[in-house]
């Protein structure tokens, strides 16, 4: 049976991208029919269900099969925040739905016009204004007792309906109705815990250095974890700080960390440097001018970090939109502690790399205010401040995490279609946006945060295939697959040590 879900799965998800939803929603139904504690059919038939309360159901189920699943809370969140908001969309007032104030004002359209006509009676033919009164009084009064009646109607309609959708969905599980209740329970049950997908073999003795991540897992909800070095030929990983934070990046010459960090007594955060051999674990961004700095990341021939952060002065937030925070691109010499802004315009910018000889960064742009909002890759020329785009498809793609390869002639980023915003596939490219991109590393799962090993030949990056992100290496010249980790953490790829 596991063989046959496996390739329902995989034939559901080609649908899904060909856009075939339809075709992809009976695919997704019958995996989830088969194996109801299949947390990938019902995290991929949530995106093609048709309404949100199917969508939230969907969901639900993810989480209740995985509560460590991130990316299902997280839209689930976003889902019923949505639905919250919905009613009181519909409402123009306390009470009166849309629907319910045009009946009243079409009622108040009939309502005048009679009063025009008693009005002209009234004045055309005096001798019968009596008579015409007491004939409009009717009309309008069956007017007002129809008008009651289709109300009426219309509410015993609705309530019918609501009867039948609590009908359809049984309470208060929230299971959905295309899932016998009775054949599954989510709460665990005493026993063996049911094996996951064997992991790939371990990477091969002849590849040396460290993984750097951030890794664990986020119970609060926040984004950020301790950091930890993974040795990629064996060996027990070490955490390098206590302090929790997220995209860290080791310094050219290995002894340095520098990452964005947490702050719980203000609950804030900021870019910290911590040495690899203990202590010294020093802020770098306190007190200059800009807010919430953050995903920093060495220059390899300087002593310079680049990062995004909202400046203190202009916009900070797109008022149209709170969700949308104006990042600019900034560096910092650690040595003098100079800042200079990189980027002053309306975009919003993530994922900054500086180049290895320091000349440009590539970085993540989204126009989210202008006409054509979407993430692309730019490389910013930091002597001219030119952008040339290395991706235009806008809203087509999400890319992310652009890393370069040790010599600066390729980049590797993530990219997921629009549509599916959860499984992101790597991309390789040369780093003058030239030539067709390969996609070396595709598959079902999410796979996020692609670095190159100090070499070139392997390509390090995180990767949900068995639920929780762990860590994976690609043999770029043998087209062959390993994994490093394998646990009930998320470790989140971050850098290559040497």
């Amino acid at each position: 049976m596991a063989e046959n879900v496996q390739d329902l799965l995989k034939q559901g998800i080609e649908a899904a991208r060909d856009g075939k939803k339809a075709e992809a929603r009976e695919l997704f139904e019958k995996v989830v029919e088969l194996d109801e504690t299949n947390e990938r059919g019902w995290f991929w038939l949530a995106s093609v269900v048709d309404s949100d309360d199917e969508k939230r159901i969907c969901l639900k189920n993810v989480v209740q099969i995985n509560p460590n699943n991130e990316r299902a809370q997280q839209a689930l969140t976003r889902l019923e925040a949505r639905q919250e908001r919905g009613p009181a969309d519909e409402e123009v007032m306390p009470g009166i739905t849309r629907r319910t104030m045009t009946l009243v004002v079409g009622g108040g359209a009939v309502l005048i016009a009679l009063i025009l006509i008693v009005f002209f009676a009234i004045t055309s033919a005096n001798n019968s204004r009596i008579a015409e009164q007491t004939r409009q009084a009717q009309i309008l009064a069956q007017a007002q007792t129809e008008s009651a009646a289709t109300q009426t109607a219309i509410a015993a309609q609705a309530t019918e309906t609501q009867a039948a959708i609590l009908a359809l969905s049984p309470q208060p599980t929230d299971t959905p109705r295309f899932t016998p209740v009775a054949t599954w329970t989510p709460t665990p049950t005493e026993g063996p815990a049911a094996a996951g997908p064997t992991p790939l073999p371990t990477p091969p003795a002849n590849i040396s250095g460290s993984i750097l991540t951030w890794s664990g897992r986020d119970i609060s909800q926040k984004g950020f974890l301790p950091i930890v070095l993974f040795p990629v030929n064996g060996g027990q990983p070490s955490v390098v700080t206590s302090e929790v934070g997220a995209h860290p990046d080791i310094s050219p010459d290995g002894q340095r960390v520098v990452y964005t960090r947490y702050f719980p007594v203000t609950f804030d955060f900021g870019i910290a440097q911590v040495n690899l051999s203990g202590g010294d674990n020093q802020p770098l961004t306190q007190g200059l001018p800009f807010l919430k700095p953050q995903m920093p990341y060495y220059c390899q021939t300087a002593n310079l970090v680049s990062f995004v952060a909202l400046p203190s002065e202009g916009p900070q937030v797109d008022f149209n939109n709170d969700d949308v925070q104006i990042f600019q691109v900034y560096t910092l010499n650690l040595d003098s502690r100079q800042f200079e802004r990189i980027t002053n315009d309306q975009a919003v910018y993530t994922y900054p790399a500086l180049s290895p000889d320091c000349s440009r960064i590539a970085v993540v742009r989204n126009d989210a205010r202008g006409a054509s909002p979407g993430e692309d890759i730019v490389l910013i020329d930091l002597a001219t401040r030119v952008q040339t785009p290395i991706t235009s498809d806008l809203g087509n793609f999400i890319e992310s995490s652009p890393r370069w390869s040790a010599d600066g002639s390729l980049l590797t980023y993530a990219a997921a279609p629009a549509t599916m915003p959860d499984n992101h596939d790597i991309i390789v490219r040369p780093s003058d946006g030239s030539g067709t991109p390969l996609v070396p590393i595709r598959d079902l799962s999410d796979d996020i945060n692609p670095v190159f090993s100090p070499d070139g030949n392997w390509i390090a990056f995180s990767s949900n295939r068995a639920g929780t992100y762990d860590i994976f290496i690609f043999d770029r010249t043998q087209n062959t697959m390993y994994q490093l980790t394998s646990s009930q953490d998320d470790d989140y790829v971050s850098a290559w040590k040497p």
